[in-house]
């Protein structure tokens, strides 16, 4: 019984490979006389044949055997199927989202990622501004108080809102795909986003929302007119007649081209409208013209 891996079985075949794997037979000393081991890699496949010769062996004499280590691997498999299918339960769901702004604060805070509604609240407000976050980044932190800041200088005329774009169940999330964060977007009535790109700091935020608020500086007198020539260099300058019209034609385009040259970062530092009637213009172009003759 100890020697089920075939050697004492009377097995004619069994003996001759026992043989070969043992580096040239058993009569080996009736040759030559010399001895010449075998390779090791011989070696190595003749016990990987003995062991499955002695399973084989063991299957058929003890089949209890067999059947019982198929049911264990079976009963293995099953075990491991419903360890995964049972996964999913014990994952944590991710945390509804909290504020993140007070609710003392200027700022309307959405919190949830609600786009549609700050789409409808951005439709009945003139100018508003847009500030996406994601609660966990250092720069939205960062610029929170800064916003705040601005906010409680602008919110008698401007409409702050928040907008967290981070949560995965929002609609600000699945619609925006922003590459950092934050990002602030403004709008004037239904023209925008103009993106700022500037510092995030209350003073240049702020000074940048009043820009938005009124691209046009407007210039009542002639010595102001002066004033703007001198310190604004270039300058975009415009006439209109308002006596007969509050919008004259060509108003509404040069407005709107005043807010597209923020949106598109151009170098214009000011922009104006005259409310001069035809009588009152006429000195103040012929200063202008003067002006420009002499810088020739």
């Amino acid at each position: 019984m100890s020697e089920c891996g075939g050697r004492g079985g009377g097995n004619s075949s069994s003996s001759s490979d026992d043989a070969e794997d043992e580096g040239g037979g058993g009569g080996g000393s009736a040759g030559s006389g010399s001895f010449s081991p075998a390779p090791a890699g011989a070696s190595s496949a003749g016990r990987l044949r003995r062991g499955l010769r002695g399973a084989s062996l063991m299957a058929r004499r003890r089949p209890e055997l067999l059947c019982g280590a198929v049911a264990l691997g079976c009963a293995l498999l099953v075990a491991l199927k419903f360890t995964c299918s049972r996964a999913k339960d014990v994952i944590i769901p991710a945390k509804p989202p909290v504020s993140f702004f007070s609710s003392r604060s200027p700022v309307l805070d959405l919190f949830q990622g609600q786009l549609d509604y700050a789409e409808h609240v951005r439709r009945d407000s003139e100018v508003v501004l847009l500030f996406f976050y994601a609660p966990w980044c250092g720069q939205s932190m960062a610029a929170r108080s800064e916003i705040e800041q601005a906010a409680s200088q602008l919110s008698d005329q401007v409409l702050f809102v928040a907008i967290n774009c981070w949560w995965n169940q929002g609609k600000c999330r699945r619609q925006k795909h922003f590459f950092h964060f934050p990002v602030i977007h403004l709008y004037h009535r239904s023209f925008g986003p103009i993106e700022y790109k500037g510092p995030m700091s209350a003073v240049y935020i702020e000074k940048f929302v009043r820009r938005v608020m009124k691209p046009l500086l407007y210039i009542p007198s002639q010595s102001e007119l002066l004033d703007f020539l001198s310190n604004y260099e270039p300058g975009v300058l415009g006439y209109f007649e308002f006596s007969g019209s509050p919008q004259p034609p060509g108003y509404l385009t040069f407005f709107t081209s005043a807010l597209l040259s923020l949106k598109k970062g151009a170098v214009i530092l000011a922009r104006m409208s005259l409310y001069f009637t035809g009588d009152a213009f006429i000195p103040i172009l012929t200063s202008l013209l003067s002006l420009v003759n002499a810088a020739r």
